[in-house]
């Protein structure tokens, strides 16, 4: 009896342990959701192009670190630079052009952006390392915290608390700053905007520069928290990101934030509970059970539209 007992409380402290992992870890989730919410908010496009933000990130956050061997502050902000420049990228090829088009049109060709720079990558890359992915060096490899039973990972630590630092200003520039203004009067409508005197061009953007900065912070958060660079983390970031935005609630931030967290855990626990094989299924199905129950996501709100 006292073996089945002792069997029950370790396999539920390692749940626990599971769980609170994944809580940490999708603290990533969330920025790379937030990215896909700011330019949904603006826009009303999906910017499938946002992966790769996360993928150039993790790439140039590894060949600072791995090659030149700057410390780890400069490798970041050199993700979130280089994110900047695909963000800038994006808006002049895909949206600019494109912005009196039917909105399908911009979206399919943020598509196209992003099979291009992915497969520009995969060949670079195995013509460089002639592997299908390279070691991101995590300097808290192995350094953690023990709280009772819990080992607290400190790259999971510091990947919580730099989320948390990001949001808060974003919360900061979206609330308190002209151009956070600015932003939320043409999310509104973008004619108001120039009725205004906004400069609407320049809103969009900074727009996209914001949100590809955060898609960089996450792509060099799971490249270090995971210790690997490979040029399929962008399919994986509009996946993930997707998900965590439609699970929280489109065009929300906080629900961005809800989802992702709560996407690190499903994969977790559904990784531990059941098996690593089945942790992206189990998620998908209690993402559709979500939406069965609540079509606006868990933080979403609810709206009546009359006939």
């Amino acid at each position: 009896m006292r073996r089945g007992t002792h069997a029950v409380s370790d396999y539920l402290i390692d749940l626990l342990q599971t769980s609170i992992d994944g809580l940490l870890f999708g603290s990533t989730y969330a920025l790379v959701a937030i990215g896909f919410t700011v330019i949904w908010g603006l826009l009303r496009i999906l910017n499938l192009a946002h992966g790769q933000t996360v993928m150039v990130g993790m790439f140039a956050g590894m060949v600072c670190s791995t090659i030149f061997k700057l410390p780890i502050i400069v490798g970041f902000v050199a993700a979130m630079a280089a994110a900047c420049v695909v963000g800038i990228i994006v808006d002049r090829v895909c949206y600019r052009p494109l912005r009196n088009a039917h909105e399908l049109v911009p979206m399919i060709a943020t598509l196209g952006f992003w099979i291009f720079l992915e497969e520009a990558f995969i060949k670079i890359y195995f013509y460089t390392w002639f592997r299908g992915y390279m070691d991101f060096p995590n300097p808290y490899t192995f350094i953690g915290y023990d709280v009772g039973p819990i080992r607290l990972r400190l790259d999971y630590l510091i990947t919580l608390a730099v989320s948390a630092a990001l949001v808060a200003v974003l919360y900061l520039i979206v609330y308190r700053t002209r151009f956070g203004l600015a932003m939320r009067m043409v999310a509104e409508s973008h004619d108001i905007g120039y009725l205004m005197g906004v400069p609407v061009r320049r809103i969009l953007t900074g727009t996209f520069l914001l949100a590809s900065a955060y898609g960089g912070a996450a792509g060099f958060l799971i490249g270090m928290a995971s210790n690997l660079a490979s040029p399929q983390a962008g399919t994986l970031a509009v996946v993930k990101g997707l998900f965590a935005m439609i699970l929280g609630g489109s065009g929300s931030i906080v629900g961005a934030i809800v989802g992702g967290m709560t996407l690190g855990v499903l994969e977790l626990t559904g990784a531990y509970v059941v098996s690593f094989a089945y942790r992206d299924a189990i998620a998908m199905i209690i993402l559709f059970a979500v939406l069965i129950v609540r079509p606006q996501g868990i933080a979403g709100k609810a709206t009546i539209e009359r006939v």
